[in-house]
């Protein structure tokens, strides 16, 4: 969405005035100066009002991620990056999505982009609230909040690069905990933060059945010989009806999902059928 350029919105504006002016009809020129500034007014904040609301509605496309391996799902941007080899936590990530701005330099820290990583489960010796003050200085802002229905502990770290957000909660006496970066000129940034607070409300923990339907399909062996082929390959529940779930076994290549085959799974039963 192009926000409108000074030269569109005075054009407008000139228009509605030579409108006035042709059905003024005698009227005294006293009277044509407050409608026309009345029409400029609405004319600027009706431009002000769409260009907010276009810029910060999420309009990209959304795929689930399933982890059957650590229990989570995630709604993801399809033109993303999926990654399992970052390390933004020390204990290792199990999934990163993310996104470069078109001024991010290649091989560099990200300074124009958004990314949100998602660690692997890890446990810890004291209370969350104690590790979390050990482990972060003390510039670091802390909070609590509600994510998803899941108490958490929230984390503010601001470098020269930038601030990441960090969110902690405690699941089975183990710290499960996201990390999330969104940096840019003021309009990317909002389309970032929009779009990383969208993933967020889409994270789910523990989703049994669906972690269930997944595990099935990645232990057929077709699945296992094309996971070999294709280590970036991924496995996500990507819909349901009330006796299935569908399951589809694909990788992304540059912003593009190529589906290896696409499974039903009863949820009844745990029967599985293939579509092709």
């Amino acid at each position: 969405m192009l926000i409108p350029k000074e030269n569109d919105i005075m054009n407008t504006i000139l228009h509605n005035f030579r409108m006035i002016k042709k059905r003024r009809n005698g009227m005294r020129t006293k009277f044509i100066f407050p409608l026309v500034l009345a029409a400029a007014i609405l004319t600027l904040g009706g431009f002000i009002i769409r260009s907010f609301f276009q810029i910060g509605r999420p309009t990209s496309r959304y795929q689930i991620y399933q982890d059957a391996t650590y229990g989570f799902s995630i709604e993801y941007p399809t033109t993303w990056e999926v990654r399992k080899d970052t390390h933004v936590f020390e204990n290792g990530d199990a999934i990163t999505f993310g996104i470069s701005g078109s001024t991010q330099k290649k091989n560099t820290e990200l300074t124009h982009g958004a990314q949100v990583a998602i660690a692997k489960p890890f446990s810890i010796k004291t209370s969350l609230s104690t590790w979390i003050q050990d482990y972060f200085p003390p510039q670091a802002t802390r909070s609590k909040m509600t994510l998803t229905k899941i108490p958490m502990d929230s984390v503010e770290h601001c470098s020269s690069l930038g601030c990441m957000i960090y969110y902690f909660t405690l699941i089975n006496n183990q710290v499960n905990a996201i990390a999330v970066f969104a940096q840019g000129p003021d309009r990317d940034k909002m389309v970032y933060e929009n779009t990383t607070s969208y993933m967020l409300k889409s994270l789910q923990f523990n989703n049994d059945e669906r972690s269930s339907a997944v595990s099935k399909i990645k232990a057929l062996p077709e699945v296992i010989e094309y996971l070999k082929r294709v280590p970036k390959g991924l496995i996500a529940v990507n819909g349901e009806s009330d006796n299935l779930f569908m399951v589809q076994v694909y990788e992304v290549k540059n912003g593009h999902t190529a589906t290896f085959n696409w499974y039903n799974v009863s949820k009844t039963t745990g029967e599985v059928t293939k579509e092709f």
